[in-house]
């Protein structure tokens, strides 16, 4: 019997066995019942909608009248047809590879405004480590140029900050030319979209203009993860850290904690703090904020910041533990 006459016998004996189930109930049981004649949910679907006279004046002609359903019909569940499809798109986390069993990480370097004295040292810290894989974790560039906050005219050079973003990350790549190098978004690094969204909306879907174009990412083997998309590494999860709203309180770790509820670590405060709490089962968590490389003394807030120049090493077990150095940068020396 072909192919097509067996679709169709089965589509037949189910309709009519199970005369009220919504056709995309149908075409999942047909498709998990016989992979090979239904090789999708979807295409067992659209069978049964021409079977059913449901796919236009053309499928009526060929529909079997007995098994006929009028638009909107379809049993108990009919409801269920109704359902508008829905917009949302979840935020799958970035999963560091097995492989990386320890990890150098680099928040908050604000390019143009670095600070070349500490991102040398830490730099050399991390070539001295070894480390499997760096990740910029977030705000690697300022764009100030594109601030939406108040702005020095003098300063602005969008051209001048995007070149100076490229040549830290080729330089970041002469540093470290074996490993993975991975660019987490920051809130400041996603400037850029934003400003498209806001000003010249007709760009925002041309990769010309989108970031790991414009750095060159390619070009210097250098992998995007995108704003707001978490990093588990081992049970320790990384984030940027404006991922949850608010303003890090009097130690970003411990915010950062009461917020995740699991072991976390995180850069956007410019603050280095540490804490460690006990579940009422025993278990450990810790939360980390690391320091930046960027200046201290911005001209938008010069004093009393309460800044702090650091990096942090990770280190993964092959069972998910973990191990964090939380290093601060004082007087040129890595404590």
């Amino acid at each position: 019997m072909p192919e097509n006459l067996i679709r169709r016998v089965r589509i037949m004996k189910a309709l009519r066995d199970f005369p009220d189930a919504p056709k995309r109930t149908l075409a999942r049981a047909l498709h998990a019942e016989n992979a090979a004649l239904f090789p999708s949910i979807e295409a067992a679907r659209c069978l049964i909608g021409t079977i059913t006279g449901a796919r236009g004046s053309v499928s009526k002609k060929v529909a079997d009248k007995s098994l006929f359903r009028p638009k909107g019909v379809s049993g108990a569940d009919a409801w269920e047809g109704m359902m508008p499809e829905s917009w949302s798109e979840p935020i799958e986390p970035f999963i560091l590879p097995t492989s990386i069993r320890s990890l150098l990480v680099l928040s908050d370097i604000h390019v143009p405004f670095h600070d070349i004295d500490a991102l040398k040292i830490a730099i050399r810290y991390g070539i001295a480590a070894k480390p499997d894989a760096v990740l910029l974790n977030g705000d690697t560039l300022d764009f100030y140029a594109i601030s939406d906050h108040e702005k020095d005219p003098r300063k602005v050079k969008w051209h001048g900050e995007l070149e100076a973003g490229r040549a830290v990350l080729r330089m970041i790549r002469s540093a470290f030319p074996n490993v993975p190098v991975y660019f987490k978004e920051g809130n400041h690094d996603f400037r850029l979209e934003r400003h498209l969204m806001k000003h010249a909306p007709v760009l925002i879907s041309m990769p010309e203009f989108e970031l790991p174009t414009l750095l060159r990412f390619a070009e210097v083997g250098v992998e995007y993860i995108a704003n707001k998309r978490l990093i588990y590494a081992g049970e320790l999860t990384i984030g940027h850290g404006d991922e949850w709203k608010g303003g890090g309180g009097m130690t970003p770790a411990r915010w950062a904690g009461m917020k995740a509820k699991d072991n976390v670590l995180l850069g956007h405060f410019h603050r280095i703090s540490e804490h460690i709490d006990t579940t009422i089962r025993g278990k450990s968590l810790g939360y980390w904020s690391t320091g930046c490389l960027c200046e201290k003394q911005p001209q938008y807030h010069p004093h009393m910041n309460n800044w702090h120049h650091g990096f942090a090493i990770v280190h993964i077990e092959t069972d998910g533990s973990f191990e964090v150095e939380n290093k601060k940068i004082v007087n040129g020396k890595v404590r």
